[in-house]
Order: C-alpha cells, then structure tokens, then sequence
C-alpha cells in the first residue's frame, strides 16, 4: 500500500514547486463528500480533531513544519510575515480545505502563520506517519487525497491566468469568491459575507494594494455594489459580476 503512494507523493512535489512563495494549501476540496461516514469516524480515531477559537494560532513561520492541517469546521487565515512589518493574507481557508507546509514535501519548517478566524475552527492535523496509516487501513482517503492534488493542478493555472486580469475585477472576483464561499445569501439576492478581513487582508488576497482597495470599495459602496465593512460585508455578487465582464471585455478590446 505505502508503493500506491508514489502518485500521492509526487503531485505533492509538483504543487510545493508551483507555490513560489512556499505556503501550501488547497482550497474548495470535496473531500469529505468523497468519503463515507464511516471512513470519517475511523479518520477521526487515526488523528482525532481538534478545536480553535478565534485568534488562535495554528501555527507560525518557523514551526517545525511536521503535519498537514484539514479544516472540518469554521475559517483560517493563512498569511505571510511582509517585507516592511505586519503580514500578507495570501488566503482564507474553510470547510475541507487542506493547508500547512507539506509533511510530505520535505519542509523543515514553516513558512506562514495560521490563525483562526471564526468563533470556532475543528482541524484534524495529519503527520506522516499517521498518514501512511490511513493509506493501510482506509485506502480511500488515500485516493480522495490524491483526486484533490489534481484537481488543484488546474486551480493553480486558473489562479496564474487571473493575475493579468484588471485591478478592479482581481478585487470583485476575490470578493465573489469569498462570497460564495463564506456568505449567506439576502432576502435582497446579495450575500452578506462574515468574515474579518481588512482592507489590507483583501489586497493581499487579491495581489493589490492597501490604498487601491480601498478607493474601489469606497467607489463600489456609492454605487450600490459592496455594502458593510471589516467583518460583515454585503455583496451585490450580480452586480460585481456584471461589472467584471464590462471590464474584461474592454480589456479584450484593447488588445484588438
């Protein structure tokens, strides 16, 4: 069974050399739609949850990097110590999503900090060990992984396609995403979306700067397309969408 991990193994490779920056994690998973509530209560036994409350710290860079993190339950920020002081969100991650420098990779040690963002996170950390333990005896959280890691090959790419988008649409698309993710939908149509995320928090996530998102969330609020601030923002997701085609479709002009 450990031989079966060799594919395993390698897409962990692939994806720890396509994150230039060195952080890893994989988002928007169905993970835990691809295995049977029975393989979830023996996955529980094997390396048994764990729960946070906001502000915790999974982690920080310079831990010893020794497991994998799965999120059941709630939010965690990932971010990155920046250049000048503070940090740089480089994500959010929630239910189902994996992240941590990989147990499987090599790393030494990490590279981000994890800290939880909800009222409540449930993380179940996985080491090597306690991996090739699930491979024997619950093969198809193995191969659940390894549907994932490729599936998350093609999110990278689309993730590298949307850095030549305009600054604008980078901001909306990151903020429909998160939406969509997180948010709860209005009797209006929008999504009002409850999660502490700074101005500076969004520009990490959407490769801008602090000043640039906050002169387009000021604009969007006068027209009616992001209501709310820090920590319960209302999205008009129709609207920013609309917005989004108008731009790319300039953009498209242009190069014409």
């Amino acid at each position: 069974m450990v031989e079966s991990l060799n594919p395993v193994l390698l897409m962990l490779g692939l994806q720890r050399k396509q994150l230039a920056s060195g952080y890893w994690v994989i988002e928007q998973t169905a993970m835990m739609s691809l295995i049977s509530d029975a393989d979830v209560q023996m996955l529980s036994g094997i390396c048994p949850p764990r729960q946070y409350h906001r502000g915790d710290r999974l982690y920080r860079s310079g831990d010893e990097a020794h497991s994998l993190f799965v999120l059941l339950d709630g939010h965690v920020k990932i971010s990155m110590p920046a250049r000048l002081g503070g940090e740089r969100v480089v994500t959010v991650c929630g239910p189902s999503d994996f992240f941590g420098e990989s147990f499987l990779t090599g790393a030494q040690t990490r590279v981000s900090d994890a800290v939880c963002l909800s009222d409540v996170a449930v993380v179940c950390a996985i080491s090597r060990i306690q991996f090739l333990q699930i491979a024997r005896q619950i093969p198809t959280v193995a191969l659940a992984f390894a549907v994932v890691l490729a599936e998350h090959a093609q999110h990278l790419q689309a993730q590298l396609d949307s850095l030549t988008r305009p600054a604008p649409v980078r901001l909306a698309r990151t903020l429909i995403s998160l939406a969509e993710r997180f948010g709860q939908e209005t009797p209006l149509g929008w999504i009002e979306l409850e999660v502490d995320l700074k101005h500076e928090d969004l520009a990490g996530l959407a490769h801008l700067s602090r000043v640039t998102v906050t002169e387009y969330l000021s604009a969007w609020r006068v027209q009616e397309l992001v209501l709310g601030t820090r920590g319960r923002y209302v999205i008009n997701r129709e609207g920013l969408l609309t917005l989004c085609e108008q731009l790319e479709g300039e953009q498209v002009s242009m190069k014409h």
